[in-house]
């Protein structure tokens, strides 16, 4: 991966995790959305909180 497609892709996480945080998502949750959103860049899955 080319340096500024890394730190482009990098930006994007922090920007991502620091959004989750700001809402209320525990680090669990984000990971769970995560991993039920993984490969699948059609699919529109939302977290729903109890």
């Amino acid at each position: 991966m080319e340096d500024t497609q890394r730190r482009k892709l990098e930006e994007e996480w922090i920007a991502l995790i620091l959004t989750a945080k700001q809402i209320g998502l525990t680090p669990d949750e984000v990971r769970e959305f995560i991993k039920q959103n993984k490969g699948s860049k059609t699919k529109q899955t939302h977290l729903i909180r109890p």
